[in-house]
C-alpha cells in the first residue's frame, strides 16, 4: 500500500514538472513605463516677409502751399494747393535678416490733384494739376510679429500740367517733373501671403520756370499723400 502511495506521489510530481516545462519559464507581468507628456514651447518668432510681392493701393493727396508767380505784365504771386484722390499699384521685394527687413518698391498712381488760383495782381490766373505720379523707394523695416513698421524714401516722378493766363499771354504745359519722396508706414500680415498697409509719403518735385513773350511763370510742386494698400507675397 505504501509503495502504491509513493508511486502516485512521484507520478503526480513528474506530471506537474512536465506541464511546467511545456509552459516555459514564469515571467511576471511588468508595469508599462510612464512617460511625462512633452509640450512644444510656444514660438513667438518673426513673421516671414521675405520675397517678391505685388499689390494695389488708393489714397488722398493734398498740396503744401505751392508757390507760383508771374514776372511780367499783369504779374503777381500766389499759392496753389492741389488735392484729390489717386489709385494704382505697386511691386516690390523684401530681404529679411531676423527682425530687420530691407526692401525696394516701385509704385505708379493715376491721380487728379488739382487747384486754381488768381495771383495777387488780380489779372493772372493759374491752374496746377498732377495727372499721375510714381515713386521708386527703398524701405527699412522692423518685423514685430505680424506687423512690419518701416520708413521709406527715394525718387519721385509726376506728370504736372500747368496753365497760366494773364492779360497779355497764356501758357499751357505738361511736363514730367522729378524729385524725391520720404515717409513711413505699417504693414500687417493677416494671412500667410496677404498683408494690408497704411502709408504716408511726402513728395517734392521742386520748381519749374516757363517762359512766355510777356514774362515768366515760376511754380513749385509738392504734396502730402496718405494711402492704404493690399499686397500679395509670392
Amino acid at each position: 500500500m505504501n509503495r502504491l502511495l509513493l508511486a502516485g506521489v512521484a507520478a503526480a510530481a513528474w506530471s506537474s514538472g512536465a506541464i511546467a516545462a511545456d509552459l516555459g519559464p514564469y515571467n511576471p507581468p511588468r508595469a508599462e513605463p510612464y512617460y511625462e507628456p512633452a509640450y512644444a514651447p510656444v514660438q513667438s518668432g518673426v513673421w516671414n516677409w521675405q520675397g517678391l510681392y505685388m499689390g494695389v493701393n488708393a489714397g488722398y493727396g493734398w498740396g503744401n502751399d505751392n508757390a507760383v508767380s508771374f514776372n511780367g505784365i499783369g504779374g503777381g504771386v500766389g499759392n496753389t494747393n492741389p488735392d484729390g484722390w489717386f489709385g494704382g499699384g505697386q511691386i516690390g521685394y523684401n530681404a529679411q535678416f531676423n527682425a530687420l527687413v530691407l526692401g525696394v518698391e516701385w509704385d505708379i498712381q493715376s491721380a487728379d490733384l488739382s487747384d486754381s488760383t488768381v495771383l495777387s495782381s488780380g489779372f493772372t490766373g493759374v491752374t496746377s494739376d498732377v495727372d499721375w505720379f510714381s515713386t521708386l523707394r527703398g524701405r527699412i523695416g522692423y518685423a514685430a510679429g505680424p506687423a512690419l513698421l518701416y520708413v521709406t524714401g527715394g525718387l519721385a516722378f509726376a506728370d504736372v500740367q500747368f496753365n497760366g493766363m494773364s492779360p497779355t499771354t497764356s501758357i499751357s504745359s505738361s511736363e514730367i517733373q522729378t524729385g524725391y519722396t520720404v515717409g513711413g508706414g505699417i504693414e500687417w500680415a493677416f494671412a500667410p501671403n496677404w498683408s494690408l498697409k497704411s502709408e504716408y509719403l511726402y513728395v517734392d518735385l521742386g520748381s519749374e520756370t516757363f517762359s512766355t513773350p510777356s514774362g515768366t511763370y515760376t511754380t513749385e510742386t509738392d504734396f502730402h499723400s496718405a494711402r492704404v494698400g493690399l499686397n500679395y507675397r509670392f
